[in-house]
């Protein structure tokens, strides 16, 4: 509001010019150019601010429960939605066997989350829209802890009332196929292998950002998997058809291709089980109307919807799907087979565009998983036998406790981790 008033008054004062002359001299000129470049420019100014204040207003008016600016929290965890909840429930837990006060948002009203109770937690229901995430903003804490990447580059920006911002990943996969500029306005990154810290060092050094501190935690949701994998086998050899959710996901952008794999493995004695990527089902909601109605002639395909795909895994043989996360958790917690679409990967817009360095996935791949190529989809039922097989557990084995720190008790060093954050801050 000051700013406006400043430029009103500006404005007021060179409406009362007395004369006009036919002649501008050069230097008039300029100054008059530079103060209608600078008015321009407050003017732009004044108006992000205030849109950016009405956001703040309409995010609490419009959310469930209200976000209490005025109280500065302890940790705050902050998640997109139910789907992460057991990533953060590890950590969380053991924060409360230590007796530290920590507090979980989330834009998911279905959270299980929200039902959890400790003695030292609470939950809140932010709202789901985009006036919700805006109002984290305006967030007082000591730290906040998140799995959402490019803070500072999309809707989240840095409140300069918390103190510290942690990114939790979420994924086994190199930080070099993450969006630009993933992790650079974080204060630290809680790894899960030292590859990602090797791609984390090496994009710092390219671009000349401060250090952060990266540490070595491991994936808190394994903890969970472990806990909760048992093999429930089926009548009927299961395959798990996992696509990733990426613009460079052949399985997720052609649902034609999709139809025909699965009808072929059904047609072949099969029980499917697809677990579409939740991401796909908000993005192409016809197309997958269109392919649950042809498909739904097959009683042994199971379409699952769930937040966790532990229940899916239980009951799957092998998995199908393309180079993503999910394909190293079927493998490093259920020691199952693999079968990866071979494609050419393309790194465009991601951090590998920015280093000289291979992916850790691009150098694992070809040592633990089958490849598939979708032109010849009549031989998929053949290469499914081979790779159930040939499937090596040791190998697998091997990779894994090279790769992932901290194995089946991630959880409980992450909670120390912070912990030990907190006391430094």
């Amino acid at each position: 509001m000051k700013t406006l008033r400043m430029l009103g008054v500006t404005i007021f004062l060179y409406s009362f010019s007395t004369s006009a002359m036919a002649y501008l001299d050069p230097g008039s000129g300029s100054m008059i150019l530079y103060f209608l470049v600078g008015i321009f420019a407050t003017l732009i100014y004044s108006i992000k601010s205030l849109f950016f204040n009405i956001s703040m207003r309409f995010s609490r008016f419009f959310a469930k429960d209200k976000i209490k600016l005025d109280v500065k929290k302890n940790i705050v965890f902050y998640s997109e939605g139910g789907q992460y909840w057991h990533l953060f429930k590890p950590v969380i837990e053991e924060l409360n066997n230590l007796n530290i006060e920590c507090s979980y948002y989330t834009s998911d009203k279905n959270d299980a989350g929200l039902k959890f109770q400790a003695t030292k937690f609470d939950s809140l229901f932010i709202g789901d829209s985009r006036f919700s995430l805006i109002s984290l903003n305006y967030l007082q804490a000591k730290m906040l802890v998140m799995t959402m990447p490019q803070l500072e580059v999309m809707q989240l920006k840095r409140s300069k009332k918390v103190d510290y911002f942690v990114h939790l990943i979420h994924s086994p996969i190199d930080a070099l196929f993450y969006n630009k500029f993933a992790f650079d306005y974080f204060d630290a990154v809680m790894c899960s292998g030292k590859h990602q810290i090797e791609s984390i060092r090496a994009l710092e050094n390219k671009r000349g950002t401060s250090k952060k501190k990266l540490l070595e935690t491991g994936l808190t949701y394994y903890d969970v998997m472990e806990k909760d994998k048992k093999t429930e086998k089926q009548k009927l050899t299961t395959v798990l058809i996992a696509p990733s959710w990426t613009n460079k996901s052949t399985l997720t952008n052609n649902i034609k291709k999709l139809n025909e794999v699965i009808e072929i493995l059904l047609k072949n004695g099969y029980a499917v089980i697809f677990r579409p990527h939740p991401q796909m089902l908000q993005a192409k909601q016809q197309e997958m109307a269109n392919l649950e109605q042809e498909l739904s002639v097959y009683d042994s395909l199971i379409i699952d919807k769930s937040p966790s795909g532990i229940g899916s895994m239980n009951k799957s043989d092998v998995m199908i799907s393309d180079l993503s996360g999910v394909i190293f958790d079927f493998l490093f917690v259920y020691k199952k087979p693999v079968i990866v679409v071979d494609v050419i990967v393309d790194t465009a817009g991601f951090e590998a565009e920015d280093v000289d360095k291979t992916p850790w996935e691009i150098e694992t791949i070809n040592d633990i998983t089958t490849k598939i190529n979708l032109d010849a989809v009549d031989e998929i039922p053949s290469i499914i036998t081979t790779a159930i097989q040939n499937n090596d557990t040791q190998k697998i084995d091997k990779i894994m406790l090279n790769s992932i720190f901290n194995y089946g008790s991630a959880g409980k060093v992450a909670a120390n981790q912070l912990v030990n954050i907190l006391e430094h801050i």
